[in-house]
């Protein structure tokens, strides 16, 4: 029950923020897309019988995760770099 719910959060974020991507700023767009991949795979751990947070899987979780926080990063450091 509880990991359908985290998949319903991640799935409810990623719909806000595709709203806030169209409304204001495209960048919102690539983290509505990571959001809906972050719901869509705990909905497939959930449901399938193996575990997609361990083993070879987990380790594309985290790789997905890890340049989706570096682009943010390096999004976030121009843009206070410009003095936005």
């Amino acid at each position: 029950m509880t990991g359908y719910m985290i998949a319903a959060v991640w799935f409810v974020l990623a719909a806000y923020l595709a709203y806030q991507g169209f409304r204001a700023e495209r960048f919102f767009l690539l983290l509505a897309v990571f959001f809906a991949f972050l719901g869509g795979w705990a909905l497939a751990d959930v449901i399938s019988p193996a575990d997609l947070m361990a083993g070879v899987y987990g380790w594309i979780y985290r790789g997905v995760a890890a340049v989706v926080l570096i682009i943010c990063a390096v999004r976030y450091y121009l843009s206070h770099k410009r003095g936005r």
